[in-house]
């Protein structure tokens, strides 16, 4: 049981720091969209921001499932 739970968190904390990457990498390719909003290169800048915002978004849905996981295996 206490392997598990070590085991839990550890995929807890990945799940973590990558959803932070992700979030971080967002917040880049947000300030640059906004940046080059009134260029020939605002939809260039719109789509890498949008797919940065896709990656967040599944990347959460992932923690979020890791959460689950863990608590079940608790009870």
């Amino acid at each position: 049981m206490q392997c598990d739970c070590v085991l839990c968190l550890c995929q807890i904390e990945m799940a973590q720091k990558l959803l932070n990457s992700d979030l971080a990498e967002l917040i880049s390719k947000m300030r640059l969209a906004q940046q080059y909003v009134l260029t020939s290169l605002q939809q260039d800048y719109k789509k890498q921001m949008l797919t940065a915002a896709h990656a967040l978004a599944v990347d959460a849905k992932n923690l979020l499932d890791v959460i689950d996981q863990a608590r079940l295996k608790m009870h």
